[in-house]
């Protein structure tokens, strides 16, 4: 029997006990420095992607960097259970998933050859969506690139 594995479109809050299980490719990793506390790591930040194309931010907060570091990688895919879920109130969002990840100390992260899972998402919208946002909205998009290419086309 082949295993199954939740979508991120499904992730929400509740039930607070609910264990989820993803497979998921790992698009963007970073670490947020500025952020690092004395002698501690710098938190590390992704977005991850599932093979329904849907993707949601994840977040290793500082004292459990070293559990994970040399675990997680872009372009890698991963199952992923025993994890956090909380509401995306960050003030720049890199997704629109209303909810984000946190990892624990003992969430599971399990490396895995598959390739069901895509190796990009992309989530095209009009330029006139792009340009009715405002600044207030905080998603990460190519907001200020395509107003570049626009001003130097008109």
């Amino acid at each position: 029997m082949a295993a199954r594995y939740d979508l991120i479109k499904c992730i929400n809050a509740s039930p607070a006990y609910k264990v989820w299980k993803l497979k998921v490719r790992v698009i963007r990793l970073w670490t947020v420095s500025h952020f690092t506390k004395s002698g501690m790591k710098a938190p590390i930040e992704m977005v991850v992607l599932d093979e329904e194309g849907d993707t949601i931010q994840c977040t290793v907060k500082d004292i459990f960097v070293p559990i994970f570091e040399g675990l997680l990688a872009e372009g890698n895919v991963y199952v992923v259970t025993n994890f956090g879920v909380t509401l995306n109130t960050i003030k720049f969002k890199p997704t629109r998933h209303e909810f984000r990840i946190h990892f624990k100390r003992d969430t599971i992260v399990h490396l895995v050859q598959d390739s069901s899972v895509p190796l990009n998402g992309f989530n095209f919208v009009s330029f006139k969506t792009i340009h009715a946002e405002s600044k207030e909205d905080g998603y990460l998009v190519g907001k200020y690139f395509v107003k570049l290419i626009y001003n130097a086309c008109v």
